[in-house]
């Protein structure tokens, strides 16, 4: 899909009342769109300014440019480059009055870069923050990448609910006992579970995503954070290939909608389904 066109694919749908639409825009960003038209954009990676650090390029280019992007909200689960952009947010803020949540040290980052304070609402775990037809809860993480000077011990990931709808955004994170236990309590079932993948830096692998989504039951499961860089391997650790996910989880005895998304594709998530 051609990068110009997908902000106006976007700005154009209808979503229809009771469905939530989301577009993966690699790593584990995502844009959700509800039937009001609010779009919520959560960790968007705009630049490839993590080719500078770590000497990483991106693998495609970023979806939607930040000169087209239209968010209401932006949600960063935590600090680091490909969650929370320092050269695309500053962007973005200048020419869009969207809001942002995110951690404490994220929002330290974005009051730095010049965006206005009032705009800017921390956001730690156990919170929940309601946006027009959006209610969203902070949820544990533990994202050890191992990188000193990279630590990040306010991630989090996310509860996202609109329509009637509840998806579970991982961010982040390693597989931790606090993650299984959202399965006790919970309000009502998951109508979809979004899962980082990779298994490097301090994220789970596609077997551990897919004992955790096993763990919570979610009614469609995606996998995320196995398509962001360049000739990235990953080491031994890595695992790249979402089909491991499928895999693992259908042996476990899963029973969700396994949905292998690509860059820029979206997923109309609803009861019905």
């Amino acid at each position: 899909m051609a990068t110009e066109s997908l902000a106006a694919e976007i700005a154009a749908a209808e979503v229809q009342s009771g469905s939530l639409r989301a577009w993966w825009l690699s790593g584990t960003g995502f844009v959700f769109k509800t039937s009001a038209g609010t779009q919520l954009y959560v960790d968007p990676y705009f630049s490839d300014c993590a080719a500078q650090i770590f000497g990483i390029h991106r693998a495609v280019p970023p979806p939607i440019p930040v000169e087209e992007a239209q968010p209401d909200l932006v949600v960063a689960t935590h600090w680091h480059e490909d969650h929370l952009d320092p050269e695309g947010l500053p962007i973005l803020a200048r020419r869009t009055s969207a809001r942002f949540l995110c951690p404490p040290s994220c929002r330290s980052r974005l009051l730095g870069w010049g965006v206005a304070g009032e705009r800017v609402a921390a956001f730690v775990e156990g919170q929940q923050y309601t946006f027009r037809d959006f209610q969203i809860t902070a949820l544990p993480a533990r994202h050890v990448a191992g990188i000193p000077g990279w630590e990040v011990p306010d991630a989090i990931g996310l509860l996202i609910e609109a329509e009637g709808l509840r998806v579970y955004h991982t961010g982040d994170t390693e597989y931790d006992l606090r993650l299984r236990g959202l399965a006790y309590g919970q309000e009502g079932p998951l109508d979809a579970m979004l899962a980082v993948i990779n298994g490097t830096g301090g994220n789970m692998n596609a077997h551990e995503a897919a004992l955790l989504a096993w763990q919570l039951r979610p009614s469609v499961l995606i996998p995320m954070h196995h398509i962001l860089w360049q000739d990235f391997s990953g080491g031994e650790q890595a695992t790249l290939d979402p089909a491991l996910l499928a895999d693992t989880y259908r042996r476990l005895g899963g029973v969700g909608q396994v949905c292998l998304l690509a860059v820029g594709e979206s997923i109309t998530l609803s009861r019905s389904r």
